[in-house]
């Protein structure tokens, strides 16, 4: 069996929020098991929702408590993102739709690609890749 943990912001737990991950209010995680299964695991209040964006201690508070997700998934490729892409074991991913299960989809339609990023970064490697995934296409 194959899987991967993503997270999604979301003020709501329906649609992605449309600023930073890293100013939600929750996080969102799920497992995407063999591009065809999906199981919620659980949301996550954002403890670090209120520190400075810019704050180093904000990402890494952030990715403390999401330590157990392999990608993090946003609608934009913020400045964190590229730092994480570059100096940790996490996978960023930017998408351009809202509802959180057609996240779900697209991300299963990519899940080999993206299976092979998580696979990469497990194994110590780090990349600058910060795939951008659109509806439709």
């Amino acid at each position: 069996m194959r899987k991967f943990r993503i997270c999604i912001g979301s003020d709501d737990g329906e649609t992605m929020a449309m600023t930073h991950l890293g100013d939600t209010k929750r996080f969102y995680c799920y497992d995407l098991v063999d591009s065809s299964v999906s199981l919620f695991i659980g949301e996550r209040v954002n403890a670090a929702r209120d520190m400075e964006h810019a704050q180093s201690d904000k990402m890494k508070s952030i990715i403390a408590l999401l330590k157990d997700v392999d990608i993090f998934v946003a609608q934009q490729k913020s400045p964190n993102f590229i730092k994480i892409a570059k100096q940790t074991k996490y996978q960023p991913v930017v998408v351009d739709i809202k509802n959180i299960p057609a996240i779900i989809a697209l991300l299963q339609d990519e899940f080999e690609q993206l299976y092979t990023y998580v696979e990469r970064r497990k194994n110590g490697e780090t990349f600058e890749t910060i795939p951008v995934l659109l509806a439709g296409s």
